[in-house]
Order: structure tokens, then sequence, then C-alpha cells
């Protein structure tokens, strides 16, 4: 590689590395600060990147990134989520995408004189909403669950069909197509069979097959490394048959494969993710620096204003329509409807297409800055729009209203839980069949499974339990849970107690920051034994609390009972609010609430 390649290709990568940490640290979507940093570091700002060094280069980049972000994409999705919203999911793939192709196509022509097969070309990249900024978004926002599985799969199928849709119309391009509408419509049908297809098998036989044999080796590292090699075998092997399928093949394969083996998949997303990041990141640097938005400092006005009629009309009146008689409620039309930030993919194929076509560089010049300005505003939009818009549509779940989950069976669990399942939804987890049926009789809703398995947690993030309060007997075993767990639930909201225990630890420091629940001194074994013998009691205290050492608060009530939050060393109870404490002194607990520790 030469050495200008070389530092393009190290300066893309740390400065996409610096933009996700900035993007975590302000609660933002990274795809602004990817963007603004390809600006200031390419040819129009400092000229750190010359993107023109990698020549071919970056189309092998592009393509390896798709087949990633797709194949990573279909792992993340749920048969179980189709079918619960399958009606919705139909009418958005197949109403809303032609509408806002079409409405995008026609704003292009006519307000930027793009010929008509450009103009379909943009319609078709334009449609993907991006998985990526996405994804971002709902980690830093609760919506309802429905909402997150309708923007999921909308932004992952989307993103395939706007993939499939973009290279007919490239083709047409390329080749000065004269087959008409019909040969298009045989094009697509081709490619969407086959990727289907190929997809299918190349994810069955990683499933059945290839994972299996793999995972007998037991070395942790080999399942992510063989199912990345997979993901790029099939999207080359899907392209070589019939071009452009690859894609598709990608996002059905991965689809395939976590609807087949999901007993393994905790293997794979966290490993995926990071190498998925690690790619978006610095290739959307990379294409940022690729463009030179002052080529066509006469047309961003009329550019600025396609994208403002796109995001603010088009789209949402694209999503009303397709929604007209389902059960999705209108608050949640108009936020799916607002909220459409589009992604990388979108902006690597534009550059793609870009490399390929010769002899129209007005129309490519167009494409790439009309493409960069909606992915930009779009995404800045949904940034600033996204918490207020689901606070006035009330459509956003706080944290302290969602589902509570309790793992492990004694004295203290049983009645954390008794006192919240009045407020928000408790599940019990254990697995110990007598310790799951002593706590379903006294009226818990219990879940009997193994505790160590995280995809119960995934389980239990897609039903809307965002946290978990892990009081088992064990140090080690505390430990283990918390950090199964924060796979799929937010490492803030998992709470760990103490448990006064000489075990040591048995796993290694990860960078799953979880809490420590109630106190630093909090020794559950001890506080066991106490509410058994009757030395203390759980009570609900009303405010101001008594400035008692020996009294311990646990849970707070918040949001006037419509909520509750657990207590911990860095998250003290509210003044004004009434805690469920720890206090000294009741009587005996009943012979049958002496339960088992987990």
């Amino acid at each position: 590689m030469e050495p200008i390649a070389l530092q393009t290709v190290t300066g893309a990568l740390t400065l996409g590395a610096a933009s996700s940490v900035l993007a975590r640290r302000f609660r933002m979507p990274a795809v602004l600060f990817y963007l603004l940093s390809g600006l200031a570091a390419g040819p129009i700002g400092l000229g750190l990147l010359q993107v023109d060094s990698l020549g071919t280069g970056l189309l092998t980049l592009v393509e390896i990134a798709v087949a990633i972000i797709l194949f990573e994409g279909g792992l993340s999705l749920s048969s179980h989520h189709f079918f619960s919203e399958s009606d919705a999911i139909r009418r958005i793939l197949i109403i809303t995408i032609p509408l806002t192709g079409g409405g995008a196509a026609a704003l292009s022509h006519y307000l930027l004189d793009l010929p008509w097969p450009f103009a379909i070309f943009f319609g078709a990249i334009i449609v993907v909403t991006g998985p990526t900024v996405i994804g971002s978004l709902l980690k830093n926002i609760n919506l309802s669950r429905r909402l997150e599985i309708l923007l999921n799969w909308e932004s992952i199928w989307g993103d395939v069909l706007g993939v499939l849709l973009s290279a007919v119309a490239l083709e047409m391009i390329l080749l000065h197509d004269s087959g008409g509408m019909g040969h298009m419509a045989f094009n697509f049908a081709l490619r969407l069979g086959g990727g289907t297809l190929l997809g299918a098998i190349c994810g069955y036989l990683l499933a059945r097959v290839i994972l299996p044999w793999v995972d007998r080796l037991r070395d942790p590292a080999l399942p992510g490394l063989v199912a990345v090699a997979a993901a790029l075998a099939t999207f080359a092997l899907a392209n070589l048959l019939l071009e452009s399928s690859g894609p598709l093949a990608a996002a059905v394969a991965g689809f395939t494969l976590s609807t087949l083996a999901p007993d393994i998949l905790h293997e794979l997303r966290h490993f995926k993710e990071q190498l998925s990041t690690l790619f978006i990141a610095t290739l959307f640097v990379l294409l940022s620096a690729y463009l030179n938005p002052m080529a066509a400092a006469d047309d961003w006005p009329r550019m600025l204003l396609i994208a403002l009629v796109l995001g603010a009309l088009v789209r949402p009146l694209a999503i009303c329509l397709a929604l007209l008689g389902t059960k999705v409620r209108w608050p949640e039309r108009l936020f799916i409807g607002f909220i459409g930030p589009r992604g990388i993919i979108a902006l690597a194929t534009v550059a793609y297409a870009s490399l390929l076509i010769q002899g129209h560089e007005r129309e490519t010049r167009l494409l790439l800055n009309l493409t960069f300005a909606i992915i930009f505003f779009s995404g800045l939009s949904a940034t600033v729009l996204c918490r207020p818009l689901a606070r006035l549509l009330k459509v956003q779940v706080p944290v302290s209203g969602s589902g509570l989950l309790i793992a492990g069976v004694n004295a203290l669990s049983s009645g954390i839980a008794r006192f919240a399942q009045q407020y928000v939804p408790v599940v019990v987890l254990d697995g110990k069949t007598t310790a799951c049926s002593i706590a379903s009789i006294l009226g818990h809703r219990t879940s009997c499974v193994d505790i160590l398995d995280s995809e119960i947690y995934a389980e239990a993030a897609e039903e809307g339990f965002g946290r978990l309060l892990i009081v088992t007997g064990g140090e080690a075993m505390n430990e283990l849970i918390a950090q199964k767990a924060a796979i799929h639930l937010p490492p803030d909201e998992i709470y760990r107690v103490t448990t006064g225990s000489d075990d040591e630890s048995l796993i290694q420091p990860t960078s799953y920051a979880t809490r420590i629940a109630f106190a630093d001194e909090f020794q559950s074994r001890e506080i066991i034994r106490r509410l058994e013998t009757g030395a203390a009691r759980l009570e609900l205290l009303p405010p101001p609390l008594p400035p008692d050492a020996a009294i311990i608060p646990l849970i707070e009530v918040v949001d006037n009972g419509k909520g509750l939050c657990i207590v911990a060393p860095d998250r003290p109870p509210a003044a004004g609010n009434p805690v469920l404490c720890l206090v000294p002194g009741a009587a005996a607990i009943a012979a049958d609430e002496r339960l088992p520790t987990a």
C-alpha cells in the first residue's frame, strides 16, 4: 500500500474511533461526528485524507462494510417480532418504500434537473433509513416495543431493497438499457429470489454444520471469526452468481442464523457489533472526505429544499398512508414518519456508483452531495427531535416504568418482588425447581431458567424488561450473571448485591460497568438471615427518611407511583419520594417464606 493511502486509512480509522467516543459521551448518533470529521480532514478542510489515493480499494472497503453491516443487522432481527407486527412491517416495506422513492425521484428530477435514470437511481438509494443510525437512537431512548420493532425491520430490509433497486437502476445507467420496465422488473425479481435462496442456504449451513463443529473446539474467539468470514463469502458468492444480490444474501444469512441457532448468537453479536462499528466509522469518514460540497455550491439551496420536503412531507405521508387500517396508533405513525435518518448504506451505494459511472460528472456530483445533505440533515433532525417528539406523542417509556428482572429466590428478593410488582412488571428468575415453585406459590411471576444463559436476557429485553437486580447467594455468581446480562441489557441498569461471602471472582474484569445495588456495605447473606429471624423487615417509608444508619434504602417510588428506581451508592433516593427500606425489627416470616438461596 502506498504511504499516502496508508495514511488516509489510518487517519480515517482514528477519526472514526474518536467520533464514536464523542457520540457516546454526548449520547448522539455517531454519523454526525463521522460526517463532520471527514469533511474537516478532507480536501476542503485540512487535506489530511486523500481518498483518491485508494483507487479501487475504496470499492472493496465499501463492499466489505455493506456485507458485515447487513449480516449483523440480520442477526439482530427476530421472526417472533415479525409475526407480532407482520402487517405493519409488510405495509412499510411494500407501500412506504415505493412512495418515498417515487417522491425523491420526482423532486430530484424537477428541482435539480437530474435525468430520469439518475433520478430513479437516487430514489432507490434514498429509501433506506440506516440501521446504524436507528440503532444508536434506540440505545439512547426507550420507545414502545412496537416502535422499536418497526424501526429495526424497516432499517434492515429497507436497506436491502434499496440496494437491490439501486443496482437495477445503476445497470440502466451503465448499459443504457432499453429493455424497459419489464426487463428491470425481471432483473429485480431474479436478484431478489437468487439472493434470498443463497442467503438461506448459507445461513442454514452456518447454523447447522459449520458453527456447531467450530463450537466443539471450545475456543470462544472462533465463532465470531468464522461468522465474519461466512458473511463475506456469502456476499461475494452471491455477487458472483447474480450481480448486486450480495447485500440481500448477507442479510438473509444473518436472519436465518438468528432463527435456527439462537443459542450461539451471544458469542457472535458482541464481536460483530464491534467490527461493524469499526468499518462503519472508517468508511463514513472516508466517504465524507471523498465529497467536495463546494463543487455543487450553486445547487445547495435546492438540495436543502429536497431534503426538507422529503423529511417533513413525503416520508410522513408515505408512512401514514401505509399504516392506515393497522393497529399502529397515530402517535406511533407520526413518530416513525418524522424519524427516518439515512445512513451508511445510502452513502456507500452512491459513492460506489460514482466510481463506476464515467462521463456524467455533473450528475454524479449532484448525487453525492444530495445524498450527503439528506443523510446529514435527517440524522441531525432525528437527533434533535427524537426525545421531544417522543415525549410530545407519548411514545417514550421511561426506564423507571420498564419491567424488572430479579435473579435469585430468597427472603430478600421475594420481599422486593412482592413490593415492586405493585408498580411495574416483575419476573423472578432462578434455576432451581424448588425455589421457583415456592416463589410461584408466594404469588410471584417466576421463570425457572438457566440464569447464566445470556439469551434469557435478550428475550426479556424484547418483552420490555430493561432492568436486572441480581440477588443470589454467591459473589462470583452475581458477577457472572451481570456479565452475561450486560450483552443485552444496558449495563447501568444491571444491579448486583454484595453477598458478604469470601468467594473470589471467577471472571476477568470487563468493560461492562454494572452497578452495586443499595449500598457498598450491604451484605445480602446477613440481611437474608435477619429477615428470616425477624431482626429486620422491609417497609415503605414516606419522605423524609429518618437519619438512622440502621435504615438502608432499597427501592424508590418515582413518578407518582408510576415507576421504581433501584437505589445504589451512586444513585441515592431523591428527596420527596417514598422509599422501600430495610429497617430493624419484625416478626419472623412464615416458614413457607424461608426461601432457599440461589
